[in-house]
C-alpha cells in the first residue's frame, strides 16, 4: 500500500462519533419492537400454549407435528446467517463476486439431503443424528461425533453472534460489548422457555425481516445508481465480475473451484448431517412433506446467498471511486454494509432500524437453533443412556443446558473479536469440523464393508491435521504473514483527495504485493478446502483402517446405507467371518428403496 494512503488509514482506525451515520428514534423503535416479538413468542409456547414444554418429545421436536413453510423458513433463517448479510457483501467487495457459484454448491446439496441422507434419518426417527453413527458403528465413534459438534457450536455461535454486534456498533455508536450480552440473553430466554415451537417461529418470523430488509436495500441501492444495467458497469470496470477463475492453484484466497467444490463438501455436511437439520425435519410427520421442506430450504438458502453476492456490487458501485476504509470512516470490511445502508438510507425513516434487525434476525435464529439443538445432542447421546430421568426433570435439564450453552457462546464472543475477518474464521471454523462428520457418515452410509475402528481412526487423523491447519493458518494470519491482495480500490472521489498533493495514484490494494511464498504450504491453502481436506482424510484413513482390522464383522442392516447403494446389497448374504457380501438370494425392496430407484 502507498505509504500516504497507510498513514491515512492508521490516524483515520476511530471516526469520531459524530462523523458516523447513526440510528434515529424510529430505528430504535424498530429494532426493539423485533426483539420484543421474539421473546413475546418464548413467552406464548413456555407458559400460555396449549402444548406444554414439559417433555423433552415436545420440547425437542414439537410432537412432530409442525407444519412445511415454518420449518422450511426456520432452516433457511438458521444457514442465512448474519456472517452471510455482513460477510460476504465484504468479500465481493474487495476480492470480487467469484462467490456466486455457491449457488451450484446449493442445488447439489439440496439433492444429496434429498435422495441420500433424509431417507436414513426419516427412517430411523431418532432425536439425535448421531444415534446413527453408534447403530452402524459404536458407541465410541458416536461419542466423537457428538464431541465434534458440540465444538464447532461453541466455536461458530460466538462468530454469529459477533457479526451483527459489530453492525449494531457501527450504526448506533454503542460499544459492541454492551449490545452482545443484552442481545444473547433475550435469545437465550425465548430459546429456554419456548423450546422448539419458539425456535421455529421466531425464525420463521426473523426471516420475513431478513427478506424485507434485504429487499429494500437492494431496491433503493439499484435506483441509486441508475439500475442493475449501472450496478454491474461499475462493477466491470473496477474489475469485481469474477463470473469463472478457473485457476486450480489450492493457494489462492477464492476461485471457481475453491466456491463450488469446496463449499459443496462443507454444506452438505453442515445441511445433510448435523442434529439442527435433522431435528427440523423430524418435526414434520411424514417424508413426502419433509422433502418438499428440504426444496423450498434450497431454493430460499441459494436466492440469499446470490442476493448477498449482489448487495457486494451495490456497496462497490456507492463507493467505487472513495473507499471508505482509506477515508476513515468504517473501520473493518466487516463493518462496511451496515454502513452503506445508513449512507443509501439516510433519508428514510426505519430502514437503518429494518436493517439492523434483519441482521440480528440472521444471527439470533442459528443462535437459537445452536443452543437448542446442542443441548437435544447432548442430552441424549451423554445424559439420558447415564441416568433416568422422568420427562419433566428432563425438560429442565435441557432447559438448563440451553442457558449453560447460551452463557459460554457469549463469554466466547469477547475472543472472536481478536481474530480475523468474519467470512474467513466461519468457513475455516466450519471446515475443520463438518468435512470430518461428513468422512464418518460418507463411510456408514455408502459402505457395509467399513468397521467402527476405521471410522473412528479417520475422523481422529482428519480432526487432528485440520485443526493443525486451521489455526496455523489463523495464528499466520494474526502475524500478519498470511495475506491476500485485494482488488484496487480508488480513492480519488474521497473528500480530502490531494489535499496535501502528494497522492500520485488514485488507486491501492490492501496487502498490495505481499508475498506468501514464506509461509508453509500446509497453512496457505484456500480455507474453503478444509471441509472437502478432511472429507478426504477420513474416507481414506477409515478405509486402510478398516481392511488391516479384517473389515465390518456384523453385517449392516441395509436401512443404515443410503437408497443409492441398497440396491447393491438388497440380494447378498453376509458372511462373518470373511466380513463379505455374496450373491445367493433376493428379496424385496423396502418401501424407502422404491422411492429412491
Amino acid at each position: 500500500m502507498d505509504p500516504t494512503v497507510s498513514s491515512t488509514m492508521e490516524e483515520a482506525t476511530e471516526a469520531p462519533l459524530e462523523q458516523r451515520l447513526l440510528f434515529s428514534p424510529i430505528d430504535y423503535v424498530i429494532f426493539c419492537s423485533m426483539l420484543g416479538m421474539s421473546a413475546l413468542i418464548g413467552v406464548y409456547y413456555g407458559f400460555f400454549a396449549k402444548q406444554k414444554q414439559n417433555n423433552t418429545a415436545e420440547y425437542l421436536l414439537g410432537s412432530k407435528q409442525m407444519k412445511v413453510f415454518p420449518v422450511a423458513m426456520s432452516l433457511t433463517a438458521t444457514h442465512i446467517s448474519a456472517i452471510t448479510m455482513l460477510g460476504v457483501p465484504a468479500e465481493m467487495y474487495k476480492y470480487g463476486i467469484q462467490y456466486w457459484a455457491c449457488s451450484i454448491s446449493g442445488l447439489i446439496v439440496t439433492i444429496f439431503m434429498v435422495y441420500v441422507f433424509l431417507p436414513v434419518f426419516h427412517e430411523l426417527q431418532t432425536v439425535s443424528c448421531y444415534s446413527y453413527i453408534e447403530q452402524r458403528f459404536d458407541k465410541r465413534t458416536r461419542t466423537l461425533a457428538s464431541g465434534l459438534f458440540m465444538f464447532y457450536c461453541l466455536l461458530n455461535t460466538p462468530v454469529i453472534i459477533y457479526a451483527p454486534a459489530i453492525a449494531f456498533s457501527q450504526v448506533t455508536g454503542i460499544n459492541v460489548h454492551i449490545i452482545t450480552p443484552i442481545i444473547c440473553c433475550i435469545c437465550i430466554f425465548y430459546t429456554t422457555f419456548g423450546g422448539i415451537r419458539a425456535v421455529i417461529w421466531t425464525d420463521t418470523l426473523q426471516f420475513g425481516a431478513m427478506l424485507c430488509a434485504l429487499f429494500v436495500v437492494m431496491t433503493l441501492g439499484t435506483l441509486q445508481l441508475g439500475g442493475v444495467v449501472n450496478v454491474f458497469r461499475l462493477a466491470e470496470a473496477g474489475g469485481r465480475l469474477i463470473w469463472f477463475n478457473m485457476d486450480p492453484d489450492p493457494y489462492l484466497r477464492t476461485s471457481f473451484w475453491l466456491v463450488s467444490v469446496g463449499l459443496t463438501s462443507m454444506w452438505i455436511s453442515n445441511i445433510g448431517v448435523t442434529p439442527e437439520c435433522i431435528q427440523r425435519f423430524l418435526t414434520i410427520p411424514d417424508m413426502s412433506s419433509a422433502k418438499k421442506a428440504v426444496w423450498i430450504f434450497g431454493v430460499g438458502h441459494i436466492l440469499v446467498k446470490l442476493f448477498s453476492v449482489y448487495n457486494g456490487l451495490l456497496i462497490f458501485g456507492k463507493y467505487h471511486d472513495c473507499d471508505p476504509i482509506h477515508e476513515g470512516t468504517v473501520q473493518k470490511y466487516d463493518q462496511i454494509f451496515a454502513y452503506y445502508v445508513l449512507d443509501v438510507a439516510r433519508h428514510i425513516p426505519g430502514l437503518p432500524g429494518l436493517f439492523v434487525v434483519g441482521i440480528f434476525s440472521a444471527a439470533l435464529s442459528s443462535m437459537s437453533t445452536s443452543m437448542n439443538t446442542l443441548s437435544g445432542t447432548l442430552f441424549e447421546d451423554f445424559i439420558r443412556p447415564r441416568f433416568a430421568l422422568k420427562d419433566k426433570t428432563a425438560s429442565t435439564v435441557v432447559k438448563v443446558m440451553v442457558m449453560t450453552i447460551g452463557v459460554i457462546c457469549l463469554l466466547l464472543v469477547f475472543v472472536v473479536e481478536q481474530l480475523g475477518s468474519i467470512f474467513s474464521l466461519a468457513i475455516s471454523v466450519s471446515g475443520v469440523t463438518s468435512g470430518t462428520m461428513l468422512g464418518i457418515f460418507f463411510l456408514g452410509m455408502f459402505s457395509p464393508h467399513i468397521n467402527g475402528k476405521g471410522a473412528f481412526w479417520g475422523a481422529i487423523v482428519s480432526l487432528i491435521s485440520l485443526s493443525v491447519i486451521a489455526v496455523g493458518a489463523q495464528l499466520e494470519i494474526l502475524g500478519g504473514h498470511l495475506k491476500y491482495e485485494s482488488l484496487p480500490f480508488r480513492y480519488d472521489g474521497c473528500s480530502d483527495f490531494n489535499v496535501t498533493g502528494t497522492e500520485t495514484s488514485t488507486f491501492y490494494r490492501d496487502a498490495a504485493g505481499h508475498d506468501n511464498s514464506e509461509v508453509p504450504w500446509v497453512f496457505r491453502i484456500g480455507f474453503m478446502y478444509y471441509s472437502l481436506l478432511g472429507t478426504i482424510i477420513v474416507i481414506v484413513v477409515g478405509i486402510v483402517v478398516s481392511y488391516a482390522t479384517g473389515g465390518q464383522k456384523e453385517r449392516v442392516p441395509l436401512n443404515l446405507l443410503t437408497p443409492w447403494v441398497r440396491p447393491l446389497y438388497r440380494s447378498l448374504d453376509y458372511t462373518p467371518e470373511k466380513g463379505e457380501y455374496k450373491l445367493t438370494r433376493s428379496c424385496e425392496m423396502t418401501e424407502i428403496e422404491k422411492i429412491a430407484k
